[in-house]
């Protein structure tokens, strides 16, 4: 009788349900295409650095991946952060696309480009518009220190591939855009910057798929 079909659905299907992980050829994939923004007032990052590279915290290089340059008729793309271990040492980064209470770490991932629509909203005592100044996100993992299945370890060399959408409406036409990465960690309500990486910038054409939405 062959036992180990079993054995490994089961193996399976236990890998599937940590943390939304999955191999999609030979690279680990983690979904964040259904993740909603964090409410506001939820922290945002800064527009990140002009120049690719990373920060001594975070030996990692971020690539950005553009599956399809037609936009979707709410005016945002799907994208693909790429994140490769260039350190000597495994990482070990948050993977739970779902937030999580007393969170002890939050892996933020996005994008800047000139494409980026400005986002606009109205002060309630004059009536007129102002510009939202805050940086949208794409994709926040998310995990705590207690719960090692809200992590994922990535030994030297090895890459993990997120997949998301960019949340930010942008418009069609060639302009180049650049992937962000930033690790926090947190302790007692307080947050600490663990390390920051950049991407290569990449341009591309982009496209209108359907009715644009205003």
């Amino acid at each position: 009788m062959n036992r180990l079909g079993p054995l490994l659905i089961l193996l399976v299907v236990s890998g599937l349900s940590v943390g939304f992980v999955t191999a999609a050829q030979d690279l680990l994939t983690i979904d964040a295409t259904k993740q909603m923004s964090p409410p506001p007032p939820g922290r945002r990052p800064s527009p990140g650095s002009a120049s690719p590279g990373h920060s001594a915290g975070l030996p990692i290089r971020l690539e950005l991946l553009v599956p399809a340059t037609a936009l979707r008729p709410d005016g945002t793309m799907l994208v693909d952060f790429v994140i490769t271990n260039v350190g000597t040492e495994p990482i070990r980064l948050p993977s739970s696309v779902k937030d999580i209470e007393k969170r002890t770490s939050v892996l933020t991932l996005w994008l800047t480009s000139d494409a980026i629509r400005s986002e606009y909203a109205k002060d309630q005592q004059t009536g007129h518009l102002f510009k939202i100044e805050s940086v949208g996100t794409s994709a926040e993992l998310y995990g705590r220190s207690d719960n090692p299945r809200t992590f994922i370890v990535l030994v030297p060399n090895e890459s993990l591939r997120v997949h998301a959408s960019s949340r930010v409406r942008l418009n069609p036409g060639r302009d180049s855009i650049a992937a962000h990465a930033e690790l926090l960690r947190i302790s007692n309500g307080n947050s600490e910057d663990v390390g920051t990486a950049d991407s290569e910038v990449v341009t591309k054409t982009l496209s209108t798929s359907g009715p644009s939405v205003p």
